[in-house]
């Protein structure tokens, strides 16, 4: 025969496990965890404050910057292609691929065999910006790993390292960063008049 106190007993046992807290050391885990991100977050935001200053001063916005980058690491793309990897509609991307052009940092042409097709690349121009622009992030970040005890720093290079190498492993981050490389001799879809 069960009593009605031991099933009672046994349920706010099984509930008890089933709704007990976390492990101190799962907690702590997540607490860490949570702090590296919000100091990410923050490390992240001032670098691109300090950085949109500069550029800024050049006369090239964020936007601009996101352009050349994007076409830098993925060669000569279709202005429909770029306003896809953007996010952004044809007309904003003809908008800002206009300015770059005006100031000689990329450069557009159209296919001979389908003139409807513009094809946007950067320009030596625009890899120079992107250079000096990459000169200026990397003496910013020389001078603020100069200001850290110099025996961080080995820890620091270790932890970079294997969060890049878990980043490069993450399949979701492997899709956004990575675009297949586009056969130019391929008919793209022709696209609408553009500048």
């Amino acid at each position: 025969m069960i009593h009605g106190d031991n099933i009672v007993h046994v349920t706010q046992i099984v509930n008890a496990t089933a709704t007990k807290p976390r492990t101190t050391a799962a907690a702590a885990r997540d607490d860490l965890i949570e702090h590296i991100i919000a100091d990410f977050k923050v490390t992240i935001g001032a670098m691109k404050c300090a950085m949109s200053e500069r550029l800024v001063r050049q006369g090239v916005s964020m936007a601009q910057l996101h352009i050349m980058v994007t076409l830098q690491r993925n060669g000569v793309m279709t202005m429909s292609r770029l306003a896809d990897v953007l996010g952004v509609s044809m007309s904003n991307a003809t908008g800002l691929v206009d300015r770059m052009e005006e100031r000689g940092f990329v450069e557009r042409t159209r296919v001979p065999e389908d003139r409807r097709i513009v094809l946007v690349r950067v320009t030596d121009a625009g890899t120079r910006m992107l250079q000096a622009n990459d000169a200026i992030s990397d003496e910013l970040m020389r001078q603020v790993l100069g200001r850290l005890d110099p025996s961080e720093l080995p820890i620091i290079a270790r932890a970079t390292a294997e969060v890049r190498s878990a980043l490069e492993a993450d399949p979701a981050t492997q899709a956004a960063t990575t675009l297949p490389a586009r056969n130019l001799h391929e008919t793209p879809t022709p696209e609408p008049r553009s500048r």
